[in-house]
């Protein structure tokens, strides 16, 4: 289970491979035995009973955060019930991401050419009681309609890198997320698998919100 998650983490890139290609690899990962599916649905249940709104209703598909002692990769998979072209849209706004996604506070861009951008964000990532500000500025090179890559140039972080592969699915969009983080000093002192499953979980949950609302 664990090379076949490396290898998938290793092609997961919207530069190099289609769509197809990747969700066949996807789809053709081993999956885990009965008993470690109830075991992992007891345990999601169990999770999400105290927040009855994430409950009822989440993007969350699959989510699985590893770390090695230096880099946290995170594999996730998202449902918006969106058209791609919406969900296009909301990923890319750059400008107003931080209306709607929690603890950001300022997102801009600072340079743009054709495909590629330059975007500077700040804000402060929390997690319960621990809590560190960030700022960060990234190159974003875009593939439409479904594949973005960002890649920190500077900031509170060693290393950030992400893609994202959007896949029609349906009326909505299945939304496939890659991401390594090389903490800070600083940072690595706060963080944690718990950490930055939250993180992940309450950004996405808001940016497939936002999503949601551009259709409604």
């Amino acid at each position: 289970m664990a090379a076949a998650r490396l290898q998938f983490r290793a092609r997961l890139h919207p530069f190099n491979h289609d769509r197809a290609a990747i969700m066949n690899l996807w789809q053709s990962l081993p999956r885990p035995s009965a008993m470690t599916c109830a075991g992992r649905a007891l345990v999601t249940l169990l999770a999400l009973a105290g927040n009855p709104a994430i409950a009822a209703d989440s993007p969350i598909r699959s989510l699985d955060v590893t770390f090695d002692g230096e880099v946290y990769v995170v594999n996730a998979v998202f449902y918006a019930p969106a058209p791609q072209a919406v969900a296009w849209d909301v990923l890319t706004d750059f400008d107003r991401l931080a209306k709607w996604v929690p603890h950001v506070a300022d997102s801009k861009i600072l340079k743009r050419e054709e495909t590629v951008l330059t975007v500077e964000q700040h804000g402060v990532a929390k997690y319960g009681a621990a809590s560190f500000p960030y700022t960060t500025e990234r190159k974003i090179e875009l593939k439409p309609p479904a594949g973005i890559k960002t890649t920190q140039l500077k900031g509170s972080m060693r290393r950030v890198e992400s893609t994202i592969m959007l896949e029609a699915d349906g009326k909505g969009t299945r939304i496939l997320y890659h991401l390594e983080i090389v903490p800070s000093v600083f940072a690595g002192a706060v963080m944690s698998k718990k950490f930055v499953e939250h993180e992940i979980t309450e950004q996405f949950t808001a940016i497939v919100g936002e999503m949601s609302h551009r259709v409604q």
